[in-house]
C-alpha cells in the first residue's frame, strides 16, 4: 500500500513539472531571464544536446580531461557559437554562448573565455591590422576556429593582485629590431595561465617595454610560444591537478631571452617609430595598464555568465529531487516528498529568488557593457559594475551549490550528480579574473570617488514592503558608504592605507556588499515594470520581495542596532519570508522550466527518473 501511494505522488508530481498549460508563463519568464540572442542560444543548446560528446564524463585520467574540454571546445567552435569578432557590434553574442556553454562543463567554459576574451578580446582590442593577419583578418579566422590556440600571460606568481608592478620585461633590441622577453626573478613567473601548459601555441604577454633603458610600463605583446626552436627560450611547467576544472591546463611560464619581432607589440594605443621614440595616445604609465588589461573586464562578465548558469543547474537538480524524494508523512508512511518540508523550501527557495534576481542585474550588466564596448555609449559605471557583479554571481553560485549538495544528502554527494563538480567550478569563479574580495574593494574606491550619499526618504506605509524594502536597503548602503567615505576624509594621504588595509576591512567590503544588494534590487524592480502578465509580475514580485527580505535578514542585527527595523518587526518579517517560499512552491515548475537547461544535456539522476 505505500509503496502505490508513493508511485502515485511521483506520478502526480511529474506530471506537474511537464504541465503544458504553463507555457506561455515559462516563456515570458524565460525571456525576461535571456533577453538577448534567442534564436543563438536556442542553436546552442540544441546542438550541445544532439551529441554525446557534451555528456557528463567521471573519473578519467587528466591528460584525457583535458583533450576532451580541447576537443569539446573545437565542436562549439565548429558550430558557430561565437567569434572573437562578436566583440565589435554583438559582445552579448559572447556572453550569451558562455552561459548556454556553461550548461555543460565548467572546464570547455573556461578554456573558451580564455581563448576568446582574454586572449582573442584582448588581440582585437589592443591589435592593429597586421596582428589580424591583414585585411583578410586571417589570424582572427584562426582564433575562431582553434588552430590559433592561445593564453593570457597577465598574472605572475608575486604579483597576482598588483599586476601593474609585474617584473617580466621586454626590452627592444634596435640592432636587430625584436623584443627581447624575459623573467627576471622567480615571483616574476608567469602563473596561471589557462591553456598554457599543453594547448596554446600563442600568447599575449604582459611585460615592462623597456626603450633605450627607459620603463614605458606595461603592455602586451603577440608570441608564438610553442615550437622546437623555443625550448630554451621559455621552460613550460603543468601546475598538475586541481580540486576542480581539470579539463583546464594552467601552466607557468618562464622567459630566457625570448626574441620576438617589433610588430609583436600591440600597438593600437603606442607605438615605437624606427628612431626608438615611444608614442602613446595614453599618457600615464597606469592609464596605460588599465588600458590594456581591460580585456579583464568583459572576462568578469563571462565568469558571471558562466556561474549563473552553473547555479541554475544546482538548483535544477536539488528541488526536482526534492519533488521526488518520498521521506516520512503525517502517518509516519513514506510518502511525503521532502520539498513540501518547510526546511527544504527555507533552505532552496531563497537562493532561487536571489538567484533570479541577480540574473535580471546580469542583463543590465551586460547591456552597460556592451555598449560601452562598442562605443554606443560610455558609463563610469560600467567599472563598478563588472567588478561587484562576479562577486555576488560567483559567491551564490558557490552557496548555492553547497546548501543543494547538502538537501540533497548522500546523493548530493555523488559525482554523477554533478554539484560537487558546480561546487568546484565555483571556487575557480570566486578567484579567476580578481579575487571577488580584492574586486570589492575596487567597487569601494569607485564608490567613494563620486562623494557622500544621500539617503532616500520613502513613504512606504510597509517597512517590509516592495517599497519598503528598497527604502531599507538603500539606507543601509548609504550609512556604510557615509562612514566608510568619512573615516577616509579626516586622513592624510599617508594614513589611508593603513585605515583602508588595516583598521576598516570590514566595513569597506560591507560597503561594496550593501551595494550590490541594493543594485540588484533596483534591477529586479525595473525588470517587474516591464513584464506585461499578471502572473507573470506576481511570481517576480514574490521573487524579488523574498530576494529583499533575505538581504535584510542576514543583516538583521544591524537593522535592529540602528533602530530602522523594530524587534515587532523583525518577527514579522522571518513569518513573511515563510509566507513567501510557501506562495512560490506553486510556481516551482515554471519557474524551473524558465531556465531553460534541456533534459538531454541534465545528465543527472536525481534529476531525472532515479
Amino acid at each position: 500500500m505505500e509503496g502505490e501511494t508513493a508511485k502515485r505522488r511521483i506520478q502526480e508530481v511529474r506530471r506537474m513539472l511537464g504541465a503544458t498549460e504553463e507555457d506561455s508563463l515559462v516563456r515570458e519568464l524565460a525571456l525576461t531571464l535571456t533577453p538577448d540572442n534567442r534564436e543563438h542560444r536556442e542553436r546552442i543548446r540544441t546542438f550541445l544536446s544532439s551529441s554525446d560528446l557534451f555528456l557528463p564524463r567521471y573519473n578519467i585520467p587528466l591528460a584525457s580531461e583535458r583533450e576532451l574540454a580541447l576537443h569539446r571546445l573545437r565542436a562549439v567552435c565548429k558550430a558557430g557559437a561565437l567569434s572573437v569578432k562578436d566583440f565589435r557590434d554583438n559582445p552579448k553574442r559572447i556572453f550569451a554562448a558562455h552561459e548556454e556553454v556553461g550548461l555543460c562543463d565548467g572546464s570547455l567554459a573556461t578554456k573558451m573565455t580564455v581563448q576568446f576574451n582574454l586572449f582573442g578580446g584582448t588581440v582585437l582590442r589592443l591589435g592593429t591590422q597586421k596582428h589580424f593577419g591583414g585585411k583578410a583578418e586571417s589570424f582572427l579566422k584562426d582564433i575562431d576556429s582553434i588552430d590559433a590556440v592561445g593564453c593570457f600571460a597577465l598574472t605572475e606568481l608575486g604579483f597576482g593582485n598588483n599586476a601593474v608592478q609585474m617584473q617580466t620585461t621586454a626590452e627592444l633590441d634596435e640592432r636587430t629590431d625584436e623584443w627581447v622577453i624575459n623573467t627576471p626573478t622567480t615571483v616574476a613567473k608567469k602563473y596561471w595561465i589557462t591553456n598554457g601548459a599543453c594547448h596554446s601555441q600563442w600568447a599575449v604577454v604582459f611585460a615592462r617595454m623597456l626603450v633605450r633603458g627607459e620603463d614605458h610600463g606595461v603592455h602586451a605583446f603577440l608570441c608564438r610560444i610553442r615550437d622546437e626552436k623555443m625550448r630554451e627560450l621559455i621552460t613550460i611547467e603543468d601546475m598538475g591537478h586541481k580540486m576542480g576544472c581539470n579539463g583546464v591546463d594552467n601552466g607557468i611560464l618562464t622567459f630566457n631571452d625570448l626574441r620576438v619581432p617589433r610588430d609583436a607589440l600591440l600597438d593600437a594605443f603606442t607605438q615605437v617609430d624606427q628612431d626608438g621614440k615611444v608614442v602613446s595616445s595614453i599618457k600615464k604609465p597606469r592609464d596605460r595598464f588599465l588600458k590594456v588589461a581591460d580585456q579583464l573586464l568583459s572576462g568578469r562578465v563571462c565568469i558571471a555568465s558562466m556561474s549563473l548558469t552553473a547555479t541554475k543547474c544546482a538548483l535544477l537538480i536539488a528541488i526536482r529531487y526534492s519533488l521526488t524524494r518520498l521521506a516520512v508523512g503525517p502517518a509516519g508512511q513514506s510518502d511525503t516528498p521532502i520539498f513540501d518540508y518547510q526546511l527544504q523550501q527555507k533552505a532552496l527557495l531563497p537562493l532561487l529568488a536571489r538567484t533570479y534576481c541577480l540574473s535580471f542585474a546580469h542583463n543590465y550588466v551586460k547591456d552597460q557593457l556592451a555598449s560601452h564596448m562598442t562605443g554606443q555609449s560610455h558609463s563610469s559605471d560600467v567599472v563598478k559594475l563588472c567588478c561587484v557583479i562576479k562577486p555576488l554571481i560567483s559567491w551564490n553560485c558557490e552557496n548555492t551549490a553547497t546548501t543543494c549538495r547538502e538537501r540533497c544528502g548522500g546523493q548530493g554527494y555523488l559525482s554523477c550528480n554533478r554539484l560537487g563538480q558546480i561546487i568546484s567550478f565555483a571556487h575557480a569563479a570566486i578567484t579567476a579574473e580578481g579575487d571577488n574580495r580584492v574586486l570589492m574593494q575596487k567597487v569601494a574606491k569607485e564608490l567613494l570617488a563620486s562623494g557622500s550619499v544621500d539617503i532616500l526618504q520613502s513613504n512606504a506605509a510597509d517597512i517590509l514592503s516592495l517599497e519598503g524594502c528598497m527604502e531599507l536597503l538603500q539606507t543601509r548602503y548609504a550609512k556604510l558608504h557615509n562612514a566608510l567615505f568619512g573615516k577616509l576624509m579626516v586622513l592624510d594621504p599617508s594614513g589611508v592605507f593603513d585605515v583602508w588595509m588595516k583598521q576598516e576591512s570590514d566595513l569597506v567590503q560591507a560597503t561594496s556588499e550593501s551595494f550590490g544588494e541594493y543594485f540588484v534590487y533596483q534591477q529586479t524592480l525595473s525588470t517587474l515594470e516591464r513584464m506585461q502578465s499578471p502572473r507573470a509580475k506576481q511570481a517576480v514580485t514574490n521573487l524579488a520581495l523574498l530576494y529583499a527580505l533575505d538581504c535584510v535578514r542576514s543583516n538583521l542585527a544591524w537593522y535592529l542596532c540602528e533602530e530602522l527595523i523594530q524587534t515587532r518587526t523583525a518577527e514579522r518579517l522571518h513569518e513573511q519570508i515563510d509566507q513567501l517560499c510557501r506562495s512560490l512552491v506553486p510556481d516551482i515548475p515554471v519557474l524551473l522550466n524558465a531556465f531553460e537547461i534541456p533534459a538531454d544535456l541534465m545528465q543527472t539522476p536525481i534529476a531525472k527518473d532515479w
